[in-house]
């Protein structure tokens, strides 16, 4: 199971290397790694995701002190967030003011070979795509799909035809919904 979150330090939060083999291993203590990929439009509210990133990091450091010293340790969040737009600066400067402590938030414009790894290596994708027209679908959640990774998308008229709730991911209607089922899903004692 993970233990502990993320808090800044270390150069590798995610791997370690094994003293008696030398092989790279996932760090016990390791963040969940979250990927979303945006075009920094109107058409996805980025607002949901640093809300619920916010009352998430707020949820797990409640619960971290509640806990106390001896209590159960509740994973961190890495949230990579690829892509580039017209709002990107703004979110960007957004992002910079917020203070968090079990979470932490980049932002990268990734090379075509590298999307798919990022992708690949992540424990959770969210997709903020509402179409502005109801209609069009994220393709961004077909590459989720395509990498095995677990959707948590933000419900609009369509997106039925692509992601059934509880099915094929999770579906969320507000800042809310999605730091619920971050809570539910980083930090059930599962690897």
């Amino acid at each position: 199971t993970r233990q502990g979150y993320w808090e800044g330090g270390g150069e590798d939060d995610f791997t370690e290397v094994n003293d008696e083999t030398g092989e790279v291993e996932w760090n016990d203590y390791r963040p969940y790694l979250l990927v979303s990929s945006t075009s920094w439009t109107a058409d996805e509210d980025f607002g949901i995701l640093l809300r619920a990133l916010e009352m998430f990091d707020k949820e797990v450091c409640r619960r971290e002190e509640e806990a106390g010293d001896d209590g159960e340790r509740f994973c961190g969040l890495v949230c990579v967030v690829t892509g580039k737009g017209p709002e990107k600066e703004m979110y960007e400067r957004r992002i910079k003011r917020m203070t968090l402590k079990a979470v932490k938030i980049e932002t990268r414009w990734l090379e075509a070979a590298d999307y798919p790894i990022l992708m690949g290596s992540a424990d959770l994708g969210v997709c903020l795509h509402t179409s502005t027209s109801g209609v069009d679908l994220p393709m961004k959640v077909v590459d989720m799909f395509g990498c095995g990774v677990p959707v948590l998308a933000v419900g609009f008229e369509g997106l039925g035809e692509l992601v059934v709730d509880g099915v094929n991911g999770r579906v969320f209607g507000d800042d809310k919904g999605l730091r619920d089922l971050l809570l539910e899903l980083c930090n059930d004692g599962e690897e």
